[in-house]
């Protein structure tokens, strides 16, 4: 995974099951490009930026069940939710008022209308260009003596 070198790696899982990579596929046809092949290496990806967090990147069974939890497609169609912040928002692949790419939506509000925040064209963008980070990553920084080297989980959507 290409990252931008202001994003760390906080925890990962494994890659994501080719069967699960048909499955987000057949649902959302539009994948954001750099999605697949990002959950093709990891899944359950959480990211810091320069410090602070977070960014959890979602795998394919987490991508699927958490639209069924909070309607995403449902309020918009043909929109793909395939993250979160940690902070009540997330981040949403669809046709806003900018044209096809990446949203910030806070999870009681499932519009892509003014208030959706812009942050990129793609997930390849956002995390080579760290393109829209500032809009996702919220938090205080991190003391980087509090942080070790990635952990690595075996994800509960596997």
């Amino acid at each position: 995974m290409l990252l931008h070198p202001s994003f760390r790696i906080f925890q990962y899982g494994p890659p994501a099951r080719p069967e699960d990579v048909q499955r987000v596929t057949e649902r959302y046809p539009a994948l954001p490009a750099g999605y697949r092949s990002a959950v093709e290496e990891a899944t359950a990806v959480t990211l810091l930026w320069n410090g602070r967090g977070e960014l959890r990147l979602w795998g394919p069974e987490e991508v699927l069940a958490m639209d069924a939890a909070y309607g995403v497609s449902a309020m918009i169609p043909g929109a793909m939710p395939f993250g979160d912040n940690g902070g009540g928002e997330i981040l949403v692949y669809g046709d806003g008022l900018r044209g096809p790419g990446l949203y910030l939506l806070e999870a009681g509000s499932l519009f892509l209308d003014e208030d959706a925040e812009w942050l990129a064209t793609d997930v390849d963008t956002l995390l080579t260009s760290a393109e829209g980070a500032a809009k996702i990553f919220k938090s205080d920084p991190i003391d980087p003596a509090d942080l070790g080297p990635p952990i690595y989980r075996d994800g509960e959507f596997r």
